[in-house]
């Protein structure tokens, strides 16, 4: 295995944060890259804001917080990276955006290291040509927030060696996460399996559900958090994205009213808790009720012809949303995405 005591993080908005978090709870040296000053500054005012939050709840003494916040620095030029023994880049869903910093990262890393990239979607093997180093190169799927979510999914490409992957595995357990190895497909394990529940959710909503009946029906089963809640959280703007990315390449349903919910709500910027307007609106994280999405979905049911419903039982929110999970997560393994079952029952319940 590679040794790993310096990263790289190519991206400092949440989910670059929360990794550059991560790995400094590790006691590891990570440096936070972005394009500009101000980003960069914006993305260490997060992670500086999430440690003080954990040291008001006593989670985290004073001088830990220093510690970790002196493990983070913050950089706009890739030659910052030049030493680092792993690089993953943390951008947004967009395949041209991350095969250019995969490239990028090609040019100017060291020798020997490992360059991988957070997609939730995208084909690792394509990123891999594009970085020129395809033996080097290997998916890190963290999971938001990234500094509390336990699961990794760690991507193996097509000519990621055995070495790297090894090295992945070790550094995942290093860094306090629980890793599963997953083959490359459309969302991997996690997302591929995600994308049904999304789905029956969003019609749902369309049909006459409200976001909070969704996530309560979801959440008497036993989940930690419904699915509205869950997307508001990660962003309503990173889920859209991924559809966004797949209208783009044609890989969408012949169904104009397929995720057409998520995509309005990116129109309107309601990208969640970050904007404190998402499926709900927010009162700092508080999720209230908002009678602006309900107008939504009505519109949208008359835009596609969707018929309205007055009442839609939890026992049908829970099968519509949860069996696609059940079934979707057999065809994974029987595909060979997954190499085992144990490791697909990891992803729901540490992810």
């Amino acid at each position: 295995m590679r040794s790993i005591r310096k990263i790289g993080i190519v991206g400092a908005g949440t989910v670059g944060g929360g990794i550059a978090m991560s790995i400094a709870n590790a006691g590891i040296p990570v440096t936070l890259l972005d394009m500009t000053p101000e980003v960069v500054q914006r993305g260490l005012s997060l992670v500086r804001k999430n440690y003080e939050s954990m040291v008001s709840k006593g989670k985290l003494s004073p001088t830990q917080f220093e510690q970790r916040m002196a493990l983070i620095l913050g950089s706009t030029d890739y030659l910052a990276l030049a030493d680092c023994d792993l690089v993953s880049e943390a951008a947004f869903e967009d395949l041209e955006v991350k095969k250019a910093i995969s490239k990028r990262l090609g040019e100017v890393c060291k020798r020997g290291a490992i360059i991988a990239s957070n997609t939730s979607t995208l084909d690792i093997d394509v990123l891999a040509i594009a970085s020129g180093r395809p033996a080097n190169m290997i998916g890190m799927q963290f999971f938001s927030p990234a500094h509390v979510m336990k699961l990794l999914e760690v991507v193996r490409g097509r000519d990621t060696s055995m070495q790297v992957l090894a090295t992945a595995m070790a550094f995942a357990k290093k860094i306090g996460k629980s890793a599963v190895v997953s083959g490359v497909c459309y969302g991997f394990i996690g997302n591929r399996m995600l994308e049904g529940y999304l789905r029956e959710a969003e019609f749902l909503l369309m049909e006459g559900a409200t976001p909070a009946q969704i996530d309560a029906a979801i959440e008497s089963t036993g989940m930690a958090m419904g699915l509205c809640r869950m997307i508001d959280m990660a962003g309503a703007d990173v889920a859209a994205k991924v559809v966004l990315e797949q209208k783009k390449i044609n890989a969408l349903p012949d169904d104009s009213a397929y995720r057409a919910l998520v995509r309005e709500l990116y129109e309107r910027q309601r990208f969640g808790q970050k904007k404190l307007a998402g499926y709900y609106r927010y009162e700092g994280r508080t999720a209230r009720a908002d009678i602006e999405v309900e107008t939504i979905c009505i519109q949208i049911a008359e835009q596609h012809g969707i018929q309205r419903r007055a009442q839609i039982s939890d026992e049908e929110i829970i099968e519509r949303c949860l069996y696609p999970l059940i079934n979707e997560g057999a065809r994974i393994l029987e595909d060979g995405i997954a190499y085992r079952a144990g490791d697909i029952d990891v992803v729901w319940v540490q992810g």
